[in-house]
């Protein structure tokens, strides 16, 4: 029987052929996520590549007239999958004008779950570009209700504390609707009405 230590070595033996592979760091700031969510939102943009750099933009599909797309990923320990288990649309740093500004070149939106252990999304919701603008009206009355909250605290001679404004999937849906999202499940791409009555009637098991 392998130890604990040759079981940890054999692990990052293969995880190092992965990167020797793809070029991407999979254990780096949860790159393997990045890296396979990628892989399967190009079911629906073929040319989809990561963006270079750590901070912009996270991926981009020139193919498909898309520059500046954002994922996010997250997992939570559960065993029936949720719309509540989803990641945040968070956006940091919005007490600086320009961030705040930069949220609108954003053409596309990726929300990825993650099941413990599991190395691709179990589901993921994407914005479209033709769905986005629908958003620009919630972030703006977020941002101004930090801009405000900003000068009150500042005013006061106090630290402003969190700058960041984020959206759930909730809100997502109620304002673009769900039949306007693309998603997948277990890697396979679904209609989107199915894919949340799914979520709503708590029928995709997770982290058995």
């Amino acid at each position: 029987m392998k130890t604990t230590k040759q079981k940890l070595e054999e692990a990052f033996r293969l995880l190092r052929e992965v990167v020797d592979e793809t070029g991407v760091n999979v254990i780096d700031n949860y790159g393997y996520r990045e890296y396979t969510s990628l892989d399967v939102l190009k079911q629906y943009l073929p040319s989809l590549k990561k963006a270079i750099g750590r901070t912009g933009d996270d991926a981009l599909a020139p193919d498909q007239n898309y520059f500046h797309v954002e994922l996010k990923s997250g997992t939570k320990q559960s065993k029936t999958l949720t719309v509540k288990n989803f990641p945040r649309l968070g956006f940091d740093k919005q007490n600086d004008p320009a961030r705040r500004e930069y949220i609108y070149n954003y053409d596309g939106f990726s929300l990825s779950f993650f099941e413990f252990y599991h190395p691709y999304p179990t589901a993921i919701v994407f914005v479209p570009s033709d769905q986005v603008q629908k958003l620009h009206p919630v972030f703006r009355a977020k941002q101004q209700a930090r801009v405000e909250h900003f000068q009150r605290q500042t005013a006061a001679g106090k630290n402003i504390g969190r700058d960041t404004i984020d959206l759930s999937l909730e809100e997502i849906v109620e304002h673009v609707g769900k039949e306007n999202l693309v998603c997948w499940l277990r890697d396979q791409r679904m209609d989107s009405v199915e894919f949340f009555h799914l979520l709503e009637t708590k029928q995709v098991k997770i982290n058995s």
